[in-house]
């Protein structure tokens, strides 16, 4: 006969055993719990000082790449003319073709501002790169639809035509 004592013993060592078979053991995961995003959570930042291999641009507002971004697309002809061509695909339709702000969109919404006033002269290139990337208050981004040369390039288009 089992004495109390024993029982107890027994209890001590079946009963994880037993509890751990019907849950499954701490390092085991299911479907449902495992190291994934879960919906509507963010994904993870990568950590700071990485380098991307894709060619994938940290995110960055335009204020935050006005003042670390410089442009490294030397400023000359075929940079402007390419500038000029990708303007008039993507930005001459609100912003018109010599960047005056007005396209043959802007009298349907809120006129987009002319790009030559002396406020966007004093702008860096960065920020206006930034804001052809992540778009503005108003204005859509184009980061998707343009590579980043080509935003250079159109950055350059725009300083070429806001010499006097």
């Amino acid at each position: 006969m089992l004495k109390p004592r024993d029982i107890g013993l027994l209890i001590i060592v079946v009963l994880p055993i037993w509890v751990g078979s019907a849950h499954g053991f701490p390092w085991s995961r299911d479907m449902k719990d495992q190291p994934s995003i879960k919906p509507q959570e963010a994904p993870r930042h990568p950590p700071a000082g990485t380098v991307p291999r894709d060619g994938w641009e940290r995110p960055m507002t335009r204020e935050e790449m006005g003042k670390s971004l410089a442009n490294p697309v030397p400023f000359t002809q075929q940079s402007v003319e390419n500038g000029r061509h990708l303007f008039d695909i993507y930005c001459a339709l609100c912003h018109g073709a010599d960047g005056k702000g007005m396209g043959p969109v802007a009298t349907k919404f809120i006129p987009p501002p002319d790009l030559t006033l002396p406020f966007f002269r004093q702008k860096t290139d960065g920020f206006i790169y930034g804001t052809i990337r992540n778009g503005g208050p108003i204005m859509p981004a184009h980061g998707t639809l343009l590579a980043p040369k080509e935003r250079w390039d159109i950055v350059n288009f725009l300083r070429s035509v806001q010499q006097p």
